[in-house]
């Protein structure tokens, strides 16, 4: 059954690269793609494309959120994007195909929302606890730009063809996070 989702999951994601503006896909496409029968997709796998996706993203984010939440948050401010680094960045890395291809493509316009939406909730309560001391914003906007911000970086790092690897991503992405844009014409 998982090898069989693996095909329509892998399915989804070469028809998203043969069109990359493409953002809607039938089950008939997909099921005509992966080799297999809509109904196969239909009654043993997914009732939707949608379920494709939210499969997707919960496949995606589920190790990386729980070890966000263990052994990012629970470090001090100036040590969360180190533990990003050391921690998240080697996950993230291992779905960098499914990844490459949510963030150059537009075939699934829901995915920034999803993430800002489980991270911007847990960042919150994070500066909860750390109250940030020199932003001009408030907090709900506080947790936009972080969040924004780390998915940015994140996602121009694996639209790449090739993304680096994240131990020589990592020093890149430490610099990226805790300079200003500006310094870079300085």
């Amino acid at each position: 059954m998982r090898e069989t989702r693996e095909m329509i999951i892998n399915a989804v994601m070469r028809l998203a690269l043969q069109n990359k503006q493409r953002s809607h896909l039938t089950l008939t496409e997909i099921a005509n793609e992966a080799g297999i029968s809509r109904q196969a997709i239909y009654q043993k796998h997914f009732n939707s494309v949608d379920d494709i996706f939210d499969y997707i993203h919960a496949t995606i984010d589920e190790q990386i959120l729980q070890a966000f939440q263990q052994k990012v948050l629970c470090l001090p401010p100036a040590e969360i994007y180190h533990g990003i680094a050391v921690h998240i960045l080697p996950l993230i890395y291992h779905h960098r195909e499914w990844l490459r291809v949510l963030y150059s493509t537009n075939i699934d316009l829901k995915w920034r929302h999803y993430l800002y939406e489980r991270y911007a909730s847990v960042t919150s309560e994070y500066l909860t606890k750390h109250p940030p001391l020199n932003t001009p914003f408030s907090q709900t906007m506080t947790v936009k730009l972080l969040t924004d911000h780390l998915i940015t970086v994140i996602s121009i790092w694996l639209s790449d063809e090739i993304p680096l690897h994240p131990s020589k991503f990592s020093p890149i992405f430490l610099e990226l996070m805790t300079r200003s844009p500006n310094s870079f014409f300085a």
